[in-house]
């Protein structure tokens, strides 16, 4: 879908949840721990609600959030505060969930997405960064059964809501991708939408004009809990396609006014309206009884004016750039840590980057090896003494010989496999002496100017010698003969 050539224009809002890798939950001290666990182990009668108990705030999970509004321009009030937000869902047990509302910790800020040039091909904007409460989990069974896990139920959960500053499903996946990969960066959630760790809230209108050109907007659609980023653009398409089919139609009173609430079907691939949007009031939001204001200002470690950010997306990408990688180059690393660790590890040892680079994206399991050795092993190939397609064909057995207590030196390991380049200076000697000999035309066409020719020496010169020489090696004692 082009959405260039649709007869209609599409906004598009988001809310992207992310849990934060807090050690325990936001307010127990129960492990965050809701995957891959048995159900109902990581709970206490805090995150189960039952009456009587008291929440006590997890203050990494408010740093965290205060961090990632720093790297999103956000501004932080000197006084934030803790509301209780009313629904009822069978994973809810406390029949509330404590959420922020009107002094949440973060507000504004902003956020782009670079073209593979390094210039910001669009930027969205963020009302606010709140921090929550996460919910259970549903586990639908056979026979119409559900069951309830509450490992989940109080993970800290932080909520970005941009403004609706969208109007290409490409750019809403390509958003959430970024938004992925600045989680991660800062060091705050694994972002794993396959495991839950981050979710989006998708929120779609239409507008075009009737045939009498009269500006029509349609009513919103938020599409909940959609767990992917091909999910993202693929439920904008279809519902900004409904809603304007069922417009022009005259079909559903709520397109035209109300706001929605829907769920995406990734393996049917379809938009199941489920009903009308509760509004805020409804919700009955109020501040926590239970839990004091924070005072963000007075506390050295909340305080964003103490926090330092690491180097964010954005920058490496144009620090990247400038070293000569290519867009795609770049994005490889930003989506693998221990990769792009080791590209800063062999640059800091002097190695160019983009030569690092191509080997740990051209032969992946060089990231396994020790820096030393990869560093050792692309100053081999500068200098021609390895042939960089046979070490990565060999890389695997390279990173195996360097396991265990002993550390073999990298030439003995080479040779070992065969991949080390045999070069016999004398002999090579010989051969550029007999070459040049029977070669005097080209050698003059050389002395007069044609630099291709001394491709054709060279290979000349490998040819006599055969298996006794190095091609670089060759290369420069040819140039060194006939400079003399």
């Amino acid at each position: 879908m082009n959405a260039m050539s649709l007869p209609y224009r599409i906004t598009v809002g988001l809310e992207i949840h992310a849990e934060l890798n807090t050690a325990t939950k936001m307010f127990c001290r129960c492990k965050n721990d809701p995957f891959g666990v048995q159900p109902n182990t990581n709970i206490c009668p805090v995150c189960m609600g039952l009456p009587g108990t008291l929440p006590v705030a997890n203050k990494e999970a408010v740093r965290k959030t205060i961090l990632l509004g720093k790297a999103l321009g956000s501004t932080t009030p000197a006084i934030a505060k803790w509301d209780r937000k009313h629904y009822f869902y069978p994973d809810l047990p406390k029949g509330y969930q404590i959420s922020q509302y009107d002094l949440p910790f973060c507000q504004g800020g902003e956020l782009s997405v670079l073209a593979p040039n390094g210039v910001p091909e669009f930027t969205v904007t963020f009302e606010r960064v709140h921090l929550e409460e996460d919910a259970g989990k549903l586990l639908h069974g056979g026979k119409g059964t559900t069951k309830v896990d509450l490992n989940r139920a109080g993970v800290p959960l932080v909520e970005m809501v941009t403004k609706p500053d969208l109007h290409d499903p490409a750019h809403a996946r390509a958003f959430v991708q970024e938004v992925r990969t600045l989680v991660r960066a800062l060091g705050i959630s694994e972002g794993d939408m396959e495991k839950g760790q981050m979710r989006c809230d998708v929120n779609i209108s239409v507008q075009f004009e009737d045939e009498n050109g009269k500006e029509i907007s349609t009513g919103i659609t938020e599409v909940k809990n959609v767990n992917s980023t091909r999910a993202v653009e693929r439920s904008i398409q279809l519902e900004a396609q409904r809603l304007y089919d069922d417009w022009q139609a005259g079909g559903d009173t709520r397109t035209r006014t109300g706001k929605l609430t829907a769920g995406y079907d990734e393996d049917t691939n379809t938009v199941r309206i489920n009903r009308l949007k509760e509004a805020a009031h409804e919700y009955r939001y109020f501040p926590e009884p239970d839990l004091p204001p924070v005072a963000v200002a007075d506390d050295a470690d909340l305080n964003p004016a103490n926090m330092v950010l690491p180097e964010l997306p954005n920058q490496v990408r144009l620090r990247y750039l400038a070293y000569g990688l290519v867009s795609a180059e770049v994005e490889v690393f930003l989506a693998d840590a221990p990769r792009q660790r080791r590209l800063e590890e062999l640059a800091s040892a002097g190695i160019p980057l983009k030569l690092a680079a191509n080997w740990l994206i051209n032969a992946a399991e060089s990231v396994a090896l020790p820096a030393a050795y990869l560093s050792d092993l692309i100053a081999l190939q500068e200098r021609g003494e390895v042939a960089a397609g046979q070490i990565k064909q060999k890389m695997g057995d390279i990173v195996a010989a360097c396991q265990g207590e002993e550390m073999p030196p990298l030439e003995t390991i080479l040779q070992n496999l065969g991949l080390l380049i045999a070069h016999d200076a004398a002999a090579v000697d010989e051969a550029i002496t007999k070459v040049l000999a029977e070669n005097q035309p080209a050698v003059q066409q050389f002395k007069d100017g044609n630099e291709k020719i001394l491709g054709f020496i060279v290979g000349q010169v490998m040819k006599t010698a055969g298996s006794k020489a190095n091609p670089a090696k060759v290369q420069l004692a040819v140039r060194e003969a006939l400079t003399r």
